[in-house]
């Protein structure tokens, strides 16, 4: 109890001190975790950072990386005559010297440390009741301990995801064969009890933010439990952080970072798990309101009910829908490239559509083809992600943020890197499979039939194809760009990174010490 109330005292301190400062971004703006004084106050207190992930429809983190990552890939044509307010010209244009170009990264940035904070907070009290030997609350029962330690699993692992954002949006990709003490944005895994602190933290090196978030997550791994369903008071439990969806993100910082051997174990746990499988149709992961639960492949999404505010409106920029069956947004603006569209087999050289493209679920369901694009008749044929708002609520659908198709196409790779192409045809076969396609002779296999098979799965989720790439160590390419004024990105992606917002560097003593 001596804990609980001491940090209810340091909250309460720090919220006063720093409420003048309008941006303070480790600012706690709407600290619902009063008064904590038992496992139920606690739980509100872990939702405060899945709030705050979804918080904004135009700037939530899951959307900008999605918007950035795509737009500044090979697979995305930009259309600039339909940009809108979005910084979509600046990532088509690959324009990383510059300042933050829009708003919506602006917005993300601050809500990603609105986040780190949010976790902070109550980590920092459970964690100085352990030292201290103790129950952060009083008269705990071992069910209440074990709600605790699954709640401790979900700050841990929503704070590794934040750093996980910030890392790939604020500094350059982490390189396997340099030292990465490059220093681009704070690190603070502590609770912060001054004003003076928050004034000068201290820039975490490349190397020791991905340390923090393996740190974080494989901790989270091991507390979360497998299925979380009996622990926690939401309907839809896959919009909660689980021990697989722990894996998951492990999976996918061994494989960026080029430990391929560790995302590769990763693979293999969740594959290993029953929960999961692609026994249905592709758009059954994207076809849910949050009172409909989940696609079976579905690993951890963001639900929304029917009173949400939250639905995102950031997909709307890099998609067909517009939260209506019949028509689209005037600011969408980013189709796939008819390079990648070609490289996938699914568009001939004249433009015109394949037999393999009728032939593919993915490309029927939740892909879709315009031969004319209805705002604009001179523009060509277009093909657009349908991912997004097919719910029967189309505003608030349900977005997956970890699908088991991901974690299928990763092990391939991995395992035709290691020369094992009987598995890894197993398990590009078992996507294909779900797409209504015939297998892939192992001895036909090529490492281009599994890059393909991930951009028709993965196009424009979770910023994936450029993840995918840097994961690989391949160039960046050019798409539909003109040759004469683009190059690829090449490893190890240096100068692949875009400036923290400049009201932070002025703010920030630590940028100018630097």
């Amino acid at each position: 109890m001596k804990t609980t109330i001491k940090y209810l005292l340091l909250i309460f301190t720090l919220f006063t001190t720093i409420s003048c400062n309008q941006d303070a971004f480790f600012e706690l703006k709407r600290p619902n975790q009063f008064p904590w004084v038992n496992v139920n106050e606690l739980e509100l207190g872990v939702r405060e950072p899945y709030f705050l992930l979804n918080r904004d429809p135009w700037s939530h983190a899951f959307g900008t990386i999605a918007l950035k990552n795509f737009t500044e890939s090979d697979i995305a044509l930009f259309l600039p005559q339909f940009v809108g307010a979005s910084a979509s010209a600046a990532y088509y244009n690959r324009e990383f010297s510059k300042a933050i170009p829009a708003y919506e990264m602006l917005d993300t940035f601050i809500k990603l440390y609105e986040m780190v904070t949010a976790c902070n907070g109550p980590l920092q009290m459970l964690s100085d009741a352990e030292e201290a030997g103790e129950d952060p609350f009083p008269s705990m029962t071992q069910a209440d301990r074990d709600k605790v330690n699954q709640f401790k699993g979900e700050l841990l692992f929503m704070r590794g995801l934040a750093y996980w954002y910030l890392a790939r949006m604020y500094a350059p990709p982490y390189n396997p064969n340099g030292n990465n003490d490059g220093r681009f944005f704070t690190l603070r895994r502590e609770f912060t009890t001054s004003s003076e602190q928050l004034k000068k933290p201290v820039l975490g090196s490349v190397k020791e933010v991905y340390d923090a978030i393996e740190e974080d997550w494989t901790n989270a791994k091991n507390l979360l439990f497998e299925d979380h369903a009996p622990l926690v008071y939401d309907v839809n439990v896959r919009a909660r952080a689980n021990k697989y969806a722990a894996s998951a993100m492990l999976m996918r910082l061994y494989f960026i970072k080029g430990e391929h051997d560790k995302a590769l174990a990763e693979c293999n746990y969740i594959l290993n798990s029953p929960m999961y499988d692609l026994t249905e149709e592709p758009i059954q992961a994207f076809n849910k309101n949050g009172k409909d639960g989940w696609g079976r492949e579905v690993i951890w999404q963001t639900a929304c009910d029917e009173i949400s505010g939250a639905y995102g409106r950031m997909e709307t920029i890099y998609t067909r829908s517009h939260f209506s069956s019949t028509s689209m947004a005037a600011w969408a603006s980013q189709p796939l490239s008819h390079w990648a569209l070609k490289q996938v087999g699914w568009m001939n050289e004249d433009l015109s559509e394949t037999e393999e493209a009728r032939n593919d679920k993915r490309y029927q369901q939740i892909y879709f083809r315009y031969d004319e694009d209805p705002r604009s008749p001179t523009v060509g044929p277009m093909v657009w992600s349908h991912k997004w708002f097919r719910a029967p609520d189309q505003r608030r659908s349900n977005r997956p943020l970890i699908r088991l198709a991901e974690v299928y196409l990763t092990r391939s790779i991995i395992l035709f890197n290691k020369n094992d192409k009987v598995g890894a045809a197993a398990d590009l076969n078992v996507v294909r499979n779900r797409a209504g396609l015939a297998n892939i002779d192992p001895n036909a296999l090529t490492a281009d039939m599994i890059h393909n098979e991930r951009i028709k799965e993965m196009a424009t989720e979770n910023g994936d194809r450029t993840y995918y790439l840097i994961g690989l160590q391949l160039p960046i390419g050019i798409g539909d760009r003109d040759p004469g004024k683009f190059s690829p990105v090449m490893p190890p992606y240096s100068e692949y990174y875009w400036q923290v917002p400049i009201v932070e560097q002025d703010q920030n003593q630590s940028y100018h010490d630097n």
